[in-house]
């Protein structure tokens, strides 16, 4: 029985030694910082998975859940705006 070296226990159409499908990167190609959309902070914080990579001994980011993002700065929810890094 062959095992894929990492699969993501949240996917369930994922078979063991299927190809992961390719993730779709989120990011612009220019850097950016989310923010905090009320008082433009950077100080937020989400919830995200990440797996453990036998390739590159290091914890890789599987995933991350967006909404509801915490403003530490207003203590509360908040949406998230990116803006570009000059």
């Amino acid at each position: 029985m062959k095992h894929a070296l990492l699969l993501n226990p949240f996917s369930l159409s994922q078979e063991a030694g299927a190809p992961a499908p390719p993730r779709a990167a989120n990011r612009q190609t220019s850097r950016s910082t989310p923010v905090c959309s009320a008082c433009g902070t950077d100080d937020i914080i989400t919830h995200a998975t990440a797996q453990w990579s036998n390739e590159s001994q290091e914890w890789v980011l599987a995933s991350t859940f967006g909404r509801p993002a915490h403003c530490n700065q207003c203590n509360g929810a908040c949406e998230i705006t990116w803006l570009p890094l000059w």
